[in-house]
């Protein structure tokens, strides 16, 4: 058994399909037809596209490195506090990037 499932944007042909893959998958119900649908499309092409892709891949460049940087912080807090603290990978990092634990000892 597989511990995911597949992507929602290799099963839509386009817009519409991706959107009702995504609420399927989410179990989300709603009554909006195809042209609304395509119309939310048509209205946030060009600009705020652009805004919204750029928005995505600096999110994705920076989740790795804020996440770190949150761990070191939470480390050097308890041992500013005379409280012996490392983090360790408790899990493979593909599965989640969240696979850091904070083991501490007073």
């Amino acid at each position: 058994k597989q511990w995911y499932q597949r992507r929602v944007r290799a099963k839509a042909s386009d817009f519409v399909s991706y959107t009702r893959a995504a609420l399927d998958k989410l179990k989300l119900s709603t009554s909006l037809s195809d042209e609304e649908i395509s119309s939310y499309l048509r209205r946030f092409e060009g600009t705020e596209q652009r805004k919204l892709v750029v928005f995505y891949q600096l999110r994705t460049l920076l989740t790795r490195v804020i996440e770190h940087v949150i761990l070191i912080d939470r480390v050097l807090y308890l041992a500013d506090n005379n409280v012996t603290a490392r983090a360790i990978r408790v899990f493979d990092p593909v599965i989640s990037p969240r696979c850091y634990a904070i083991v501490a000892s007073k």
